[in-house]
């Protein structure tokens, strides 16, 4: 109805005039109203052609999917199956000397013979077989064949032989040398005590710093040992020392590193299953000049709640960062100080009571993994302590149970070369040490 017509909805008395007229509200709800039906029949115009199979593709596959008639099912594919995981290729087999035995039985047991029997009869130590010996044979899995031979014997002295195609070639040289010791409370003396170069002592350490903190964890008891080489250096008229394997009996857990060099050149120790034993933080954050001297003192750890520890140490201990960083607060309270170190990954380590701090540091210090950043302080009483806690993302963290990733690994490429290295140094280690009365020494070949 038209707006005109509206209009003239209206109701006239001559003689009062208008009586009713309508209201221009109402004039328009009429329009309105058809314009409102003609969408919705477009609506439902549009929606019942949507809804015949054909209109459209997605709609008729809905549709089809939908209708209740038989389904074609296509069975799965075959699949190759996946290509086995490869195997160590050396076999590592040991045998141990009991009262009787002989040359042909050992050899029976560790399954060689021929012509090998006749170069091992005439060479020493076979000439003298005792109760106790160990000998280990490396073995070639995929043919069976016999690649190294080592003889260890238990008042000291180890061999090595090569497998050369036609007999056994006695490989033995003093320049490689096995030691085994047993901590005795310093770990310094410990090591030394069976022979040890200092510069062996200390990178014994460091190998396992991401693993073990040896200035406390290390009890009387406990067991280590160590596989390294001495070669002249010319320049200097001396010998250095290359650690080439070691292992560690702490509290009945066995560490193994082993040394590889990588394609770059570079040396680097690994676990027996190829990880790096490089971590991104420290066991400890005591200076490692505290368990590296021959008169260094105790590292007792005492827990606190909220998972704080409190580290008594000799006076004068330095305290070092676990990880890379950077100083994020340096704090004051009277004579003492307090700093945080930020590291990636939302970890942040603090370290209270420090009596003095090293030259330079304040915050926005960049620190590097051992780096000495203070000194701890002393109480009451003289003796040394300081007090150290570690987060996440703000929220404290156990950082005795926490476990850290491997920084690194041995590449696909390498590892074959690698567990050739691992059968060599783990014959040459001996099984893992166990508590004894006094250290040995033994020289030995690869």
């Amino acid at each position: 109805m038209s707006s005109d017509r509206m209009k003239n909805l209206k109701v006239e008395n001559p003689l009062t005039g208008t009586l009713y007229a309508a209201p221009r509200r109402r004039r328009f709800r009429g329009r309105y109203l058809l314009i409102f039906l003609l969408l919705a029949a477009a609506g439902f115009a549009a929606y019942g052609k949507l809804r015949e199979p054909g209109w459209n593709s997605l709609w008729q596959k809905i549709f089809v999917q939908r209708s209740p008639g038989p389904v074609a099912i296509t069975p799965p594919k075959k699949t190759a199956p996946s290509p086995p995981v490869a195997a160590d290729p050396f076999v590592l087999r040991q045998v141990t000397v009991h009262s009787g035995d002989s040359l042909e039985s050992l050899a029976r047991r560790l399954k060689i013979g021929g012509k090998s029997l006749d170069v091992l009869s005439t060479t020493s130590p076979f000439d003298s077989i005792r109760e106790k010996d160990e000998l280990f044979l490396i073995s070639n899995r995929a043919n069976g064949q016999p690649v190294r031979l080592f003889y260890l014997r238990t008042g000291g002295g180890a061999y090595a032989f090569l497998n050369n195609g036609s007999g056994w070639e006695c490989e033995t040289s003093k320049n490689e040398v096995t030691a085994h010791g047993v901590f005795s409370g310093n770990f310094y003396h410990s090591c030394a005590v069976c022979g040890l170069p200092g510069p062996v002592i200390a990178k014994l350490a460091d190998i396992f710093s991401g693993e073990v903190d040896v200035a406390s964890d290390c009890k009387k008891g406990d067991s280590f040992s160590v596989f390294f080489q001495r070669y002249p250096v010319p320049s200097i008229g001396a010998k250095r020392s290359l650690l080439l394997a070691a292992n560690m009996n702490v509290s009945g857990k066995v560490y193994q590193a082993i040394g590889f060099e990588l394609p770059d050149g570079s040396w680097h120790y690994f676990d027996e299953n190829g990880a790096s034993l490089r971590r991104q933080f420290l066991k400890s954050p005591v200076e490692d000049t505290v368990f590296l001297q021959e008169n260094g003192g105790p590292v007792i750890k005492i827990f606190r709640p909220r998972f704080e520890i409190m580290y008594i140490v000799p006076t004068g201990a330095g305290v070092c960062s676990i990880g890379d960083g950077v100083v994020s607060a340096v704090h004051r309270a009277g004579r003492r100080f307090s700093v945080e170190v930020r590291h990636r990954g939302g970890y942040l380590s603090w370290y209270g009571n420090l009596s003095a701090l090293s030259r330079g540091l304040g915050r926005g210090t960049p620190v590097q993994r051992a780096m000495t950043i203070g000194t701890a302080g002393r109480d009451g009483s003289g003796k040394a302590y300081f007090d150290f806690r570690f987060f996440r993302n703000g929220k404290p963290l156990n950082f005795e149970t926490a476990e850290f990733a491997p920084l690194s690994s041995i590449p696909k490429e390498k590892m074959p070369e690698f567990l050739e290295a691992r059968a060599v140094c783990t014959a040459a280690l001996g099984p893992p040490t166990v508590a004894e009365s006094k250290s040995e020494i033994s020289a030995g070949k690869k």
